[in-house]
């Protein structure tokens, strides 16, 4: 039997999803294969499910205009899914003009979770519809009530999108001075959902909502509370400083430093640039090091 004859894409696809930081060359035979399956597909779903996959890996690592390729075929062929994501490209003017009525059409047509609550930030601030601050929070409280019921399902942590919806809802509270028993409980809760989202499914997009739950938390309670980890790097105050912490029960330690450019943060030998740069390329035992964060422990911060 040939080479040919042998290679099985499925295959390829379901190893590059067990992997936790592929390789180039685990990377080019992943897109490979998805191409492959894109070409040969016979059923519409197949066409649709293959050129996702292809697009968010495209997304994952910020080429937006091949995300932008398979987003478009999969809306031709009726993906709602694709539809959400086009109108993420058009709304934050990713590899195309901003346009935020063609982001809204994207989300008000894809009928997702994630569409409705775009819809409800284009509410809350006034973009392409007009100001209604009662109609994002009629559109949070009703999706928040939604995941809230989903609590359950043993794929909650890792298909739920209450990290995104309560943060937009608690801030809505702060800003209109709602005093909400549960808000600080969700964000809590947000933050726990979102590191093992991140562990599991690393996606660049965590991270932003991460930094906006941190954020928040931090205007409601200041960084006084018991809990921490490594993304409390995010909202940790510039200056020079070192975080130690024990790895499977090792002594580590960042070095955090501040230059003209911003804040550096210097791991095991290596330079990265910014929080966010950190947290998405450090590696540790072989690891991501967000995907090593069962086996971090005793954190604390030495200035």
């Amino acid at each position: 039997m040939s080479q040919i004859d042998s290679y099985d894409p499925y295959e390829e696809m379901k190893n590059f999803y067990r992997l936790d930081d592929p390789t180039e060359d685990e990377q080019f035979r992943f897109v490979e294969a998805m191409k492959y399956l894109i070409d040969t597909a016979f059923f519409e779903d197949d066409i649709i499910a293959f050129s996702y996959n292809l697009a968010m890996y495209y997304r994952d690592i910020r080429n937006f205009h091949l995300e932008g390729k398979y987003l478009e075929l999969g809306e031709k062929h009726g993906s709602e899914y694709s539809k959400e994501q086009m109108g993420f490209l058009w709304y934050y003017g990713l590899d195309r003009e901003q346009d935020y009525g063609k982001a809204y059409k994207c989300f008000s047509e894809c009928g997702t979770r994630r569409g409705q609550y775009m819809i409800a930030d284009m509410y809350h601030y006034g973009q392409y519809v007009k100001l209604s601050l009662g109609h994002c929070r009629s559109i949070l409280e009703d999706l928040f009530e939604q995941v809230e019921s989903e609590r359950h399902d043993e794929r909650f942590v890792l298909s739920t999108l209450f990290p995104e919806i309560s943060l937009r809802l608690v801030d809505l509270n702060c800003e209109q001075e709602e005093d909400e028993v549960f808000d600080l409980d969700c964000l809590f809760d947000a933050r726990r959902i979102l590191t093992i989202r991140q562990s599991r499914r690393p996606f660049w997009g965590n991270l932003r909502t991460m930094r906006g739950i941190l954020e928040t938390t931090a205007a409601m309670v200041g960084n006084d509370y018991d809990y921490i980890d490594l993304y409390d790097l995010m909202t940790l105050e510039p200056g020079q400083a070192a975080v130690m912490f024990d790895f499977n029960g090792s002594p580590c330690q960042i070095d955090v430093s501040t230059d003209e450019d911003g804040v550096v943060y210097m791991f095991d030998g290596k330079y990265y640039r910014g929080a966010d740069g950190f947290l998405e390329k450090a590696r540790i035992g072989g690891k991501r090091i967000t995907s090593a964060f069962d086996l971090i422990s005793d954190i604390e911060v030495v200035r």
